[in-house]
């Protein structure tokens, strides 16, 4: 038989059965502001999360630098690009051209003061006969199809580029001439520094003849 607080007991769970067990099941739904500013929320979280640095191995170094390595390697071997002085000119190769430059200019004239000339065989005349602003001087000899033109520069104006695509220069230093020379097809360049000035000779001369020809150059 139940006492008296069980029976209480038993009365407000039958009372709380009836009255809540009337409500209706149902699961929330999140507005949709509230979703959007969630998606939002968690994308920047995203973004902001760096990714943990990756532990390089001694492996993993040695195989980019042998990669590196042979790379470099082809470069050269492909001539892409070079650079390295020869008699006091600066070369710096590419695959179709190469430019030259000069060294120790500083205490070169600054402008052309003296003018250089050279003895052409008689058979030959003037052609034309040029100067830019004392910095450059040349004079261009004719005879028939063959040609002399000597060049004279300030040390520090001269800037070359030369046609190497297919064609190579070679040095020249006989005591009297210190340059390089470079032929193609038709005619070749003798290019030298006399100390003061960058002078050259492009000629359809031979190599031989032109250095011969560069060796009478004498102060006007």
């Amino acid at each position: 038989m139940l006492s008296g607080e069980q029976l209480l007991k038993q009365a407000f769970s039958e009372v709380a059965a009836i009255k809540y067990g009337q409500v209706p099941e149902y699961r929330h739904i999140f507005s949709l502001r509230y979703r959007i500013r969630k998606h939002k929320l968690l994308r920047s979280l995203e973004r902001k999360t760096a990714p943990e640095p990756r532990a390089h191995t001694g492996r993993f170094r040695l195989k980019y630098l042998v990669l590196a390595i042979i790379m470099a390697c082809v470069l050269v071997l492909a001539g892409v690009t070079g650079f390295y002085i020869v008699n006091g000119f600066k070369f710096t190769t590419k695959p179709t051209h190469t430019l030259v430059l000069t060294t120790g200019w500083e205490d070169a004239p600054e402008f052309i003061e003296q003018r250089y000339s050279i003895d052409v065989p008689e058979e030959y005349s003037i052609y034309r006969e040029e100067t830019d602003s004392s910095l450059i001087y040349f004079i261009e000899y004719r005879n028939n199809d063959t040609f002399i033109r000597f060049e004279q520069y300030t040390k520090k104006s001269f800037n070359a580029t030369y046609n190497t695509e297919g064609y190579d220069y070679e040095e020249i230093d006989d005591g009297r001439i210190k340059g390089f020379y470079i032929r193609w097809e038709d005619y070749g360049a003798l290019v030298w520094d006399n100390g003061d000035y960058v002078l050259e000779i492009k000629s359809t001369l031979s190599k031989e003849e032109t250095i011969e020809l560069a060796k009478t150059a004498r102060i006007r």
